[in-house]
This record gives structure tokens, C-alpha cells and sequence, in this order.
């Protein structure tokens, strides 16, 4: 969503107007999340901060009720740890507690180490869309060991509702049904072919799973990192009590939180 940085917004207006959607859609908070590490190694800590700060106050002067935090989707790469201890890398809101993690797109990564290195410095990892990629689609029973060792999984929004294609699609509810997906995200990167937008996928999780699940996913997680605080892995039951408010408001991470505080 921060104009003219990755490939996401390409200016102010493509992000004020991504903010529109956004607040339309019921959506609070927002984590905004540019890739950081490996093409995208000058995509700082500091930038992503100061831009973050600045986008937040033409949010404020403009009076639109979303309140935006710096965050990143980080490439994996040796010596991650660090990185992160120094402000190098971002963690989700800042709160060097739960860090995005981006595996290359066609092949999976063991990942067991990294884990077990973010765990030592009281961190943990989250793995970007995990249902998008080409290796862990071809061995798809990595996941619940991962998830076993205390990996958060972040599945997108559009994988639930088609955009990426019926493989995906079904891939992406059944890793709901089994209780493996801690958050849904909107991984937002425009206006148009991947908007700021969560409410279609929360109703489809809501009729799978039941409304406290979808509650989970879409809020109570989400302010647990926005907050640095603690995500709860087991799953809840189904309520009855309709909408929750629109959901407490709303966590994505274009990557967005559930307002006012996602």
C-alpha cells in the first residue's frame, strides 16, 4: 500500500484510493508489507518506517479511520536473526515478535532452522502464502510439521475465493478444514487485480468453519501481532452471534488488523 515503493501502490492517489477500499471493506489496521531481502534488499527498515509514518499522516489529514504499521515480507536468507535484532529487517508492526517469511515461489526451503533460531530470541515466523507455492504444492505434508514446530501460516485472500485458480482454491480450504491457517490476509497490491479486500473470504470461512474460527483468522490473530502479544493456535468453536461487528473491524496484511485497535 506505501506509494512508489515495490510493486505495489505506484503513487499517493493509487494508495489513498487502496485506503478507500480498504476502510470501505471494514478493514481498521493494516500491516503494510513490501519485500525485503533479496531483490529487494534496499527496501530498509528505516524507509519502510519513515514511509509508513508518512502515509499515516495524509491518512489523519484526510480523516480516513485506518491506521497503517511498517512491516515486511522478508526473503529468507542466512544470518536472518541479526537482521532482524538491528533493524535491518522488519518484524509485523514493528514488534520484533512474529516475522513474515517469504519462500521462493517455485521451490520449498527446510525451514526447521531459521524456526529454531527466531524461537531462541523469543520470535516467530509466519509463512507468506504458503498455498501459492510450487514446492510445498508438490509436498503438501511439510506444512503440519511446520506448523508442529511453532510456524504461523498466512494464506491470502484470493487463494479462498478463486482469483488464484480452482488448485488453489481447493488446496487453500482444505488447509483450513484442517485447522493448520492461523491468518488470512488480503496481500494487497492494488485497486484492482489484488485489492485491499477481506469481507468475501471472511463470509467463506465463516460457512466452512463457523463464525469463531473466522473470528480467528481475520481478528483475534491479527491483534495479537499488531500488539506483539501472543497468537492462540487452537482452534475455537462455532458461534451463532452473526457478525461480531463486522469482524471487531479487521486485520490485513496487505497484510491488514482489526480496527480500531488490525
Amino acid at each position: 500500500m506505501l506509494p512508489g515503493i515495490d510493486d505495489g501502490a505506484s503513487c499517493l492517489a493509487d494508495a489513498i484510493a487502496m485506503a478507500e477500499i480498504a476502510v470501505a471493506d471494514g478493514i481498521g489496521t493494516i500491516v503494510v508489507t513490501p519485500h525485503q531481502l533479496g531483490n529487494h534488499a534496499k527496501n530498509s527498515g528505516a524507509m519502510i518506517r519513515e514511509a509508513t509514518a508518512r502515509f499515516q499522516r495524509v491518512l489523519e489529514e484526510r480523516r480516513m479511520p485506518l491506521r497503517v504499521l511498517p512491516g515486511g515480507d522478508v526473503r529468507i536468507e542466512p544470518d536472518l536473526p541479526r537482521k532482524i535484532r538491528v533493524g535491518e529487517v522488519l518484524t509485523l508492526a514493528d514488534r520484533r515478535r512474529h516475522i513474515l517469511l517469504e519462500l521462493p515461489h517455485e521451490v520449498y526451503l527446510p525451514l526447521d532452522r531459521l524456526l529454531a533460531d527466531l524461537a531462541a530470541v523469543n520470535m516467530v515466523g509466519v509463512l507468506s502464502h504458503p498455498e501459492r507455492n510450487r514446492g510445498i504444492l508438490r509436498q503438501p505434508g511439510v506444512l503440519r510439521p511446520l506448523v508442529e514446530r511453532g510456524c504461523l501460516l498466512q494464506l491470502t485472500a484470493g487463494s479462498l475465493t478463486g482469483a488464484f485458480g480452482s488448485e488453489i482454491q481447493k488446496f487453500t480450504a482444505s488447509l483450513i478444514e484442517q485447522g493448520l491457517v492461523h491468518f488470512i490476509s488480503t496481500d494487497a497490491h492494488s485497486t484492482k487485480t489484488r485489492a485491499p479486500v477481506l469481507r468475501p473470504a471472511f463470509e467463506r470461512v465463516k460457512e466452512m468453519v463457523g463464525e469463531n474460527v473466522a473470528l480467528d483468522l481475520f481478528c483475534r490473530n491479527p491483534r495479537a501481532v499488531a500488539t506483539g502479544g501472543t497468537v492462540t493456535r487452537e482452534r475455537q468453536g462455532s458461534t451463532k452471534s452473526g457478525w461480531a461487528n463486522w469482524f471487531c473491524k479487521t486485520f490485513s496484511s496487505d497484510h491488514a488488523v482489526p480496527g480500531p485497535i488490525r
